[in-house]
């Protein structure tokens, strides 16, 4: 019997709580302009409403019984697909007509792009949501362009520095060098886990902005305020995955050089939890933290004198873009864990966010530090 053909694109959507946002999003890729696709819907759990919406769309269906995960879905739902490209996609995501096509072209037409991403909205269409994320000097992450109004600067292709699992396209040759996601990282920051991995492993990715999609960033988990058992459980995972990130990648000699932003990043942190009345699940993901670290050592690489500075240049450009995004805002709307991180550890220079180089060589008043904000806040089956 002949086998199935198969399709140019495998989107991969995990999915746990919210079966109406998982319509508008499976709505979306039925107007997409790219037909040559197949859905795989990873169900964390979800109710029979993940059944019924997979058949009515023509989905294939891959059904946890407990809530496993973000990275665990997506690491599944890659292994049920054999497409050359794989589309990641949160199911609070919605693509414009375009995205597959636009997306595709680009890896299609240069050789030297494993991966893409391209500009996201927040819910009203206006407001940025991302523009590819950015990491610290210190660890800590941020969605470059979120929450501000569009601009110029964020119409124009860039390399990127770490990659949103949001909405983004891979070749599969990606995961087949670099591995799956981590799923130890479970929700929260794998995507940043996984961005530094691409980076060692020489693959480099491009901010494609005629590639436009909405995120209804904290929807499927009823909210991105920092309120209720919900925010607790994202707080405990961005506290323990940050200090994760840190163990598992960070040279040694990087964290004798990057002690005082580490332990001034943390401290911000820390503030901000009890701030909340989120102490609780920052001590419990500290704890947490602890328990994984051996795992975490076993996974460390080592590092040439080379790697190093290269790893180290790249924080430097990376925390760069961050200090321009958040100067870009007017004073009262800039986040204030990162005014305060760089009232500290100011870069010598301002990179523009369209700038920045990927070759080797938190939040306002009103929004707080949250990591649910600067995170892809409830997007996530975990």
């Amino acid at each position: 019997m002949a086998s199935e053909p198969v399709h140019q694109v495998s989107v991969v959507i995990p999915t746990w709580k919210r079966d109406d946002l998982l319509r508008k999003c499976l709505e979306s890729l039925r107007r997409q302009t790219l037909a040559d696709f197949e859905v795989v819907i990873v169900s964390n759990g979800a109710g029979a409403w993940a059944e019924d919406l997979a058949r009515e769309f023509g989905c294939t269906l891959v059904r946890f019984a407990e809530n496993r995960g973000f990275a665990v879905a997506v690491n599944t739902g890659i292994a049920a697909s054999e497409s050359p490209y794989v589309a990641v996609l949160n199911d609070d995501a919605e693509l414009d007509p375009g995205w597959l096509e636009k997306t595709v072209a680009v890896l299609e037409e240069l050789s030297s792009i494993s991966f893409c991403c391209g500009k996201i909205y927040q819910s009203d269409g206006r407001t940025l949501d991302n523009a590819g994320d950015a990491i610290s000097m210190a660890g800590a992450a941020w969605r470059l362009g979120h929450g501000r109004s569009d601009a110029s600067e964020f119409n124009q292709a860039r390399p990127l520095v770490a990659v949103s699992l949001t909405a983004a396209l891979f070749r599969r040759a990606v995961f087949e060098k670099i591995g799956n996601l981590d799923e130890k990282f479970i929700s929260y920051l794998e995507d940043m886990d996984y961005s530094i991995r691409l980076w060692r492993g020489g693959l480099r990715g491009l901010y494609v902005p005629q590639a436009v999609a909405r995120h209804h960033g904290g929807a499927s988990l009823g909210g991105a305020s920092l309120d209720g058992q919900n925010s607790r459980e994202r707080f405990r995972l961005m506290t323990r995955n940050q200090l994760a990130l840190l163990a598992k990648h960070y040279p040694g000699a990087l964290w004798l050089r990057l002690a005082a932003r580490i332990t001034w990043a943390q401290i911000l942190w820390f503030g901000m939890a009890v701030r909340k009345g989120l102490l609780g699940a920052y001590l419990a993901g500290v704890w947490q933290y602890i328990s994984l670290l051996p795992q975490c050592i076993r996974k460390r690489t080592p590092w040439s004198k080379g790697e190093r500075r290269a790893f180290l240049d790249w924080l430097r450009e990376s925390e760069r873009a961050i200090y321009g995004d958040i100067s870009a805002r007017p004073r009262k709307e800039q986040d204030t864990y990162w005014r305060m991180y760089f009232a500290l550890f100011r870069p010598r220079r301002a990179s523009s966010v369209a700038g920045i180089s990927s070759e080797p060589g938190g939040v306002d008043e009103e929004q707080e530090a949250d990591p649910s904000s600067s995170r892809r806040a409830g997007t996530r089956s975990g």
